[in-house]
């Protein structure tokens, strides 16, 4: 289930933790030692403590603060995002900085402190945002993460998310088989 949305009257807490059990017992029944994933709560944002018991891992999401990753995201970002900086990075009118950060993943770490495993599915930010606030804000979030131990998959290895030929204009890429290379961002995240 990618990313469920937050709880609501469509959509409770317990529908989402049912349906999360009920998929874990149908797998674990076919293949007990098949690794199991379960995107958090809120679109990846919120833990779900109440599923430590199940022996499964739990997958988050490095978007926060939306108004740096979504920067001019079609259909998200209707124009009303401020230009991304980084500290003070948008989220729907609440500035974000590093503390901000690290009391989000809170939540994570202490899920890692009960065995459960946590990674983070899908992270980055999307081309329009500036290259140098890009990669301060995710300097800060990749430390954060891996301080928790917590792995991370970038959204797109290609495209308008990703390392390769991301459309950004503010990057001094490498040619790399023929690729535009963000030799930046592939530094970064190998330091990390």
């Amino acid at each position: 289930l990618n990313e469920p949305p937050a709880a609501s009257k469509a959509m409770t807490r317990d529908d989402l933790l049912r349906v999360v059990r009920a998929l874990a017992a149908a797998i674990q029944s076919s293949d007990a030692e098949r690794l199991v994933i379960a995107d958090g709560i809120a679109w990846g944002n919120e833990p779900l403590p109440e599923l430590a018991d199940l022996g499964i891992a739990q997958s988050c999401r490095g978007y926060l603060p939306i108004g740096l990753s979504h920067y001019r995201v079609e259909g998200l970002d209707p124009g009303t995002f401020p230009y991304p900086t980084w500290p003070g990075g948008d989220q729907w009118g609440t500035p974000w900085d590093r503390e901000r950060l690290v009391a989000h993943y809170e939540p994570w770490r202490k899920l890692i402190g009960q065995g459960v495993g946590v990674h983070c599915g899908e992270c980055g930010c999307f081309c329009e945002t500036p290259h140098k606030v890009f990669l301060a804000w995710f300097e800060d979030l990749l430390d954060i993460l891996k301080s928790h131990g917590i792995g991370y998959a970038l959204w797109c290895l290609h495209g308008e998310f990703g390392i390769l030929d991301s459309l950004r204009k503010d990057v001094a890429y490498r040619d790399w088989h023929g690729h535009k290379l963000d030799g930046e961002l592939l530094k970064l995240m190998m330091d990390h």
